[in-house]
């Protein structure tokens, strides 16, 4: 069985498109979430470390914990924000 060579160019593509669909801004999607819908792509295995989703995804994102009354609730994939980015416009691949 021949293994499809993955490109960290299209999960960066496929992570920005899966942001450019939020509903709202700035808005995150929850880190389990994330990877059912990047499994389901066919651009991530489950069980991989070092693959080329978690490259991009280390490059684009940032990680943020969502708790209440100081409990953990979930953790959520933000984009980041560029360097001079005070709207996060450009790090959501949107033009200003």
């Amino acid at each position: 069985m021949k293994v499809k060579e993955i490109k960290v160019e299209w999960c960066e593509n496929w992570i920005r498109k899966q942001f450019e669909r939020l509903p709202f801004e700035n808005g995150g999607i929850e880190a389990n979430l994330f990877w059912n819908r990047a499994e389901k792509s066919g651009l991530w295995v489950r069980g991989t470390y070092g693959s080329p989703m978690s490259k991009a995804l280390q490059k684009l994102t940032v990680v943020e914990t969502v708790s209440q009354d100081g409990k953990f609730l979930y953790n959520a994939f933000k984009m980041a924000k560029k360097e001079n980015d005070t709207d996060g416009q450009a790090a959501a691949g949107k033009e200003r």
